[in-house]
């Protein structure tokens, strides 16, 4: 072992000034060759890891296009594991056969409790709270509804007023029960809940978590463009500008204004995106709890932001999207007061626009 690198006593003791002299050149030029080895080495390993990725994919997911975006050492990680947590949400808080949605309306009016999966569950206990905060603004159950007038689908029609009474004795969030054990279930039969409004808010906030345990600095997570959530800010170290619709713009592109957006989710609900028009009347998907029929509050379009700093930022933005809808600007911008983290923007029938101070002053 001793002569591994042609160091031997041998040569440490070789008599004469010359032979001492070439010693020291040789094992000077066999260091300097082991140093440049050794940085090599070391720079190749340093090339491997350190290097920040930038990933961008989309897929047709949840009954839309989404696109991960994320900036970071581990970001290929992160975006693929964000897809397939986004399959997972989707495979029990869709429209499936076997979701939670479709095994809830087959037990519904017949006493039976149902076990949800954890991310149902999660998602039921919070738009509760939020049924009784907006004095049921936001219902969940408005399932019957929704399939009565099919907006958007095949069969969308105006219905008779005897099935719209029909669908609003099916309606009510006080008839959705929860228990502890992560059960639920529906008092009447012919009940149904309708996760489209909140569904993508929370798959967001799933998402999100999966970029903070991978380290990603910048990101966006864009299902849909109803539901955004922007994970830092952008690599530039700006905040990212996020377009809001004109609800009544020549097309999709049109844009009433930008927002920044960082650390926060943002969502948008409007009467342009699924609707249908009979005798001159725009009939859209958002459905009135109270009337089982088209929301009518005066609105076209609102715009939720929610602070990531606030529990279920995504969650809440896209149920509260949906209710401020509901609500009415008037109603909305009251509610907006007592909630933290929380601003929004409503823009009403004649084009005017309603906005939280924050939000209004920001707006490009």
């Amino acid at each position: 072992m001793k002569e591994s690198f042609s160091f031997c006593e041998r040569d440490l003791f070789l008599p004469g000034l010359r032979d001492f002299e070439t010693f020291m050149r040789r094992m000077e030029m066999r260091m300097k060759g082991l140093y440049f080895g050794m940085a090599f080495l070391l720079a190749l390993m340093l090339s491997g890891c350190g290097q920040e990725k930038h990933v961008e994919k989309s897929e047709i997911l949840m009954d839309t296009v989404v696109q991960l975006s994320a900036t970071g050492e581990e970001a290929e990680e992160a975006v693929a594991e964000g897809l397939a947590r986004l399959h997972e949400i989707d495979r029990v808080a869709g429209e499936g056969e076997d979701s939670d949605a479709a095994r809830l309306a087959a037990a519904a009016g017949t006493g039976e409790w149902v076990k949800l999966s954890p991310d149902v569950y999660h998602i039921l206990v919070v738009s509760q709270a939020y049924s009784k905060k907006t004095g049921g603004a936001w219902d969940v159950t408005t399932g019957a509804a929704t399939a009565l007038w099919a907006i958007g689908r095949k069969g969308e029609h105006v219905p008779a007023e005897a099935e719209r009474i029909e669908a609003r004795a099916h309606t009510g969030w006080q008839k959705l029960e929860l228990r502890e054990d992560g059960s639920a279930r529906l008092l009447e039969a012919g009940m149904k809940i309708d996760l489209g409004g909140i569904a993508k808010g929370y798959a967001a906030d799933a998402v999100r978590k999966i970029y903070e345990a991978h380290r990603v600095k910048s990101g966006l997570i864009n299902l849909g463009t109803s539901s955004i959530y922007a994970v830092g800010e952008k690599p530039d170290g700006t905040p990212f500008r996020v377009g809001i619709r004109d609800p009544r713009g020549a097309d999709a592109k049109a844009m009433l204004a930008a927002v920044p957006l960082k650390d926060a989710a943002l969502s948008s609900s409007g009467d342009y995106e699924r609707f249908f028009e009979q005798d001159g009347v725009r009939y859209h998907h958002i459905m009135d709890p109270a009337t089982c029929a088209p929301a009518r509050s005066g609105v076209t379009g609102v715009a939720v932001r929610v602070d990531g700093g606030e529990p279920d930022a995504g969650l809440r933005s896209d149920l509260l999207a949906t209710a401020l809808f509901i609500m009415g600007y008037v109603r909305g911008m009251d509610f907006l007061a007592g909630e933290t983290g929380t601003e929004g923007l409503f823009v009403d029938e004649r084009g005017e626009v309603y906005a939280t101070d924050s939000i209004r002053s920001q707006m490009e």
